[in-house]
């Protein structure tokens, strides 16, 4: 899965659980998703149940997923090696 493909998805995760449009330029620009979409832990929890139904991938340990939250790039780049482990 390519980095636009995953932005792509996680623009359409992030903007149905917080109700809210939210782009692939936003998610992108962002550095701290947890501080620019002001989410609380529970809409966090969301996102990554989120994440990991519809891309079929495990996150496995609570903290590295809110870590992951911290910074998009890192969420992306956790997310293309789940995937590649999965398609392997």
């Amino acid at each position: 899965m390519q980095n636009k493909e995953i932005l792509g998805k996680l623009a359409t995760i992030f903007s149905e659980v917080l109700s809210k449009e939210v782009t692939m330029e936003e998610l992108d620009a962002q550095a701290d998703l947890l501080e620019a979409f002001h989410m609380d832990s529970l809409i966090a929890l969301q996102i990554i149940v989120k994440i990991e139904q519809q891309l079929g991938i495990v996150i496995e340990d609570d903290d590295l997923a809110l870590e992951l939250l911290n910074d998009t790039g890192k969420l992306m780049a956790y997310i293309e090696g789940q995937s590649e482990r999965v398609s392997s």
